[in-house]
């Protein structure tokens, strides 16, 4: 438990778990957390999580090697928000903007995303690992709209780049010490919920990938371009989730991703509170999505 003066206290719980058999080893890692005091126990249970994350590491451990090439993937909801995260929401940071090293600098009013997706920041969110009653400036925690139905409404801004671009803060001003200076950053940042039921969404896909958990990627902000890690994934055939698969990648663009994304459900998640963003330095921060499909993706593997 840790508390600063003007922050709420944290909680965190966290699992971690390594099965092997034979010469194959596999690791499964989760937790929970939360700007709360020990109420955050009440609605996590350590020892079920535990429970989940041990399946996890022992499921994998039969899993096949990735298949490489361009498929369909879904990728769940909550912790899949990371993708987007890191790929999308940092390119929305005004510091970027501002630099002109932004795939979506110059794009308010135009569309940058399918109608289905519409992408918040939202720092007031009560107990979430992300939030804030005020910034590192000073300015009140507030939730800000980035896309709205595919259109690009804002970015977030500190009280430096406000200034710069005439305007007010967006309350997202951050810092990971006294020791730093302020910068534009995310708070809880998310896809809101879609119309489709994620059942749905499984069996529209012939032959894809399920994406259940990432670790971390790198993005190249100027295009838009990404990497990330798979740790946990099934392959979707005939609508239904079957083997477990390990050792795969996702490679694409994030304004390409958020305007081709096709299905949107309605099962909106964030993280379970364990997020810490770096960009220099590190800030607390929430993510999230529904589960969305990706008609077409790169996906990297060894099979």
């Amino acid at each position: 438990m840790t508390s600063t003066a003007g922050r709420p206290t944290e909680q965190q719980f966290r699992a971690q778990v390594v099965a092997a058999d034979g010469n194959v080893t596999q690791f499964a890692n989760e937790g929970f957390g939360g700007r709360l005091g020990l109420e955050l126990f009440d609605a996590n249970d350590p020892l079920a999580l535990a429970r989940t994350v041990a399946e996890a590491a022992v499921r994998m451990l039969d899993a096949r090697p990735a298949p490489a090439g361009e498929m369909m993937v879904v990728v769940c909801n909550g912790w899949g928000g990371v993708l987007f995260h890191e790929a999308c929401g940092h390119a929305m940071e005004a510091d970027f903007i501002a630099q002109g090293g932004s795939a979506y600098a110059g794009k308010v009013g135009q569309r940058v995303a399918n109608p289905l997706i519409t992408y918040v920041d939202d720092g007031t969110l009560p107990g979430r690992r992300g939030s804030l009653r005020f910034d590192d400036d000073g300015t009140p925690a507030q939730r800000t709209v980035l896309v709205e139905a595919g259109i690009q409404r804002d970015y977030m801004y500190d009280l430096v780049e406000a200034r710069r671009a005439g305007r007010a803060s967006t309350g997202n001003g951050r810092r990971e010490s006294f020791r730093h200076l302020p910068m534009p950053r995310m708070t809880n940042t998310f896809i809101l919920a879609g119309p489709h039921d994620p059942d749905e969404i499984v069996q529209s896909v012939k032959h894809g990938l399920y994406v259940k958990s990432m670790a971390g990627g790198q993005a190249e902000l100027a295009k838009g371009d990404f990497v990330f890690n798979v740790t946990e994934a099934y392959l979707i055939e005939h609508g239904k989730l079957t083997a477990p698969i390990r050792g795969a990648t996702l490679m694409g663009n994030g304004p390409a991703v958020l305007s081709e994304i096709d299905m949107v459900g309605n099962d909106l998640a964030l993280d379970p509170g364990m997020g810490t963003c770096g960009k220099g330095q590190s800030a607390k921060v929430s993510v999230g999505q529904p589960t969305v499909r990706i008609p077409r993706i790169t996906v990297g593997g060894t099979a």
